[in-house]
């Protein structure tokens, strides 16, 4: 079961752009404060930390989030396209009808994370460590999720459209809710071991793999 944020009741409106860029430069914490309709594009916000904050609205794209700690953060019908989050902590974090295309998880930690109707297209989540995590109605085509280190993870009726699962183990993953396609695996395809599919799913994979199933 994945958490969800911890948040003041209502947030303190305040302006991200003046206070973001200094926060992350000092070091400082930005919390319990509510940014609502707000535009900041191809910032470095690096080793910026956010706890107990809401972004609604908001349109983030191309921002640098480097190595930065969010706690109990939730961004609601925003943009964070191309957003990279490499090496960043996320725990207790939601995202909910965001449009993510392209955006960049490479190495993160996420914990109690859910991404809910979200676009995640050609988004890079490679070595991330993923406990806890949810992708619940979103669409994830050509997405990258090779070698992660995954526990608790949740895919509920996502489009999965050629991403790529390289060493990354999916035992207890139930796929039957999600549109399967063309994804990636190793050789063996080891990845699957312990995998839920439905049987139209395991007789399409069975196919890619060589297998001839007799009707």
């Amino acid at each position: 079961m994945v958490k969800t944020p911890i948040l003041p009741a209502s947030g303190e409106p305040a302006d991200f752009l003046s206070l973001a860029p200094g926060a992350a430069e000092e070091g400082e914490c930005l919390e319990g404060l509510d940014f609502v309709g707000q535009t900041v594009t191809v910032r470095d916000l690096a080793e910026l930390e956010l706890s107990g904050c809401r972004f609604v609205r908001c349109r983030l794209a191309g921002c640098s989030f480097a190595a930065a700690t969010l706690r109990d953060v939730l961004f609601q019908d925003c943009d964070l396209s191309q957003c990279r989050f490499s090496k960043a902590s996320l725990t207790r974090c939601a995202l909910e009808d965001c449009k993510a295309l392209g955006a960049g998880f490479s190495g993160a930690s996420l914990r109690d994370v859910a991404f809910s109707r979200c676009r995640l297209d050609l988004a890079n989540c490679n070595a991330a460590a993923l406990r806890d995590v949810s992708f619940r109605d979103c669409s994830m085509e050509e997405a990258a999720l090779s070698g992660c280190r995954v526990r608790g993870l949740s895919l509920d009726r996502c489009a999965l459209t050629r991403v790529n699962f390289f060493q990354t183990p999916l035992a207890g993953v139930d796929l039957t809710s999600c549109t399967l396609i063309e994804p990636v695996f190793s050789a063996s395809a080891g990845e699957l071991k312990g995998a839920v599919v439905d049987l139209f799913q395991a007789a399409q994979l069975a196919r890619r793999f060589g297998v001839i199933i007799r009707e």
